[in-house]
């Protein structure tokens, strides 16, 4: 159907495919935070991807899901089911452990990511905090000045950080040096820090070192890792295999 057109209302994709309205929002909220789709005042728009968009990262929202699902039930064994705060990273991974915290109303997310903001007032809970800050369109992330200064006044009793690849690096990857920053003052400001990513991430590089493996609690990844970046790891800080 879009495929077809690009772009189309709402009104017509809810009629034609008798759903309800909250149906079709939350189906396209998803379909929004995949790259697929952009929405614009009652009507959606197909992203057509070209050689000038950054097709890996687009492609990296849907692989692996299983491998990050594991990972994210992983991750929520090591967060205490207290009254207290989380931060998440901007990424696919913690995106699936903020699907999980979610419904619990009792913890307080803390997050630069602008899909897990939607995805809380998605499901109407408003135990979260917003860093705000300038945003990156292709990840959905919020970085610089604001994002930074906003970070360092609060304190977090677990932080959960993403990457898009370790490969030759002594830690997380960042994405730019605003990713890098960010990172740390996650890491710097929480008790717990969990880097979550699944293994695909050992065969990609960065352009930023992020955070190293030192400054890192738990790592916890898929058994897709390679024997080699497990011993490297496991060197410094404790590894799971899930």
């Amino acid at each position: 159907m879009l495929a077809e057109q690009d772009e189309l209302p709402v009104s017509y994709l809810i009629s034609t495919l008798k759903v309800s309205d909250e149906t079709i929002r939350k189906d396209l909220i998803e379909m929004e935070r995949q790259g697929m789709i952009q929405r614009m005042h009652g009507r959606v728009q197909l992203i057509r991807k070209n050689d000038n968009q950054d097709e890996a990262i687009w492609q990296r929202a849907s692989q692996n899901q299983e491998a990050k699902e594991r990972i994210a039930a992983e991750v929520m064994r090591h967060i205490p089911d207290g009254d207290f705060s989380v931060g998440l990273d901007v990424g696919n991974t913690t995106w699936h452990v903020a699907k999980l915290l979610v419904k619990k109303l009792n913890i307080t997310v803390v997050t630069n990511s602008l899909d897990i903001a939607q995805l809380y007032a998605q499901e109407k809970n408003s135990a979260i905090q917003f860093t705000g800050g300038a945003l990156r369109i292709i990840d959905n992330g919020f970085y610089g000045y604001w994002t930074r200064e906003n970070l360092k006044g609060v304190n977090m009793s677990v932080s959960v950080l993403g990457t898009s690849g370790i490969m030759e690096c002594d830690g997380i990857g960042a994405v730019s040096f605003d990713d890098r920053d960010v990172k740390k003052l996650y890491a710097k400001n929480s008790r717990l820090v969990i880097a979550a990513f699944d293994s695909s991430k050992c065969t990609r590089g960065t352009m930023v070192d992020g955070v190293p493996w030192s400054d890192i609690d738990l790592v916890i990844t898929d058994d897709g890792m390679p024997e080699e970046d497990r011993r490297r790891i496991e060197q410094q800080t404790k590894l799971i295999i899930v």
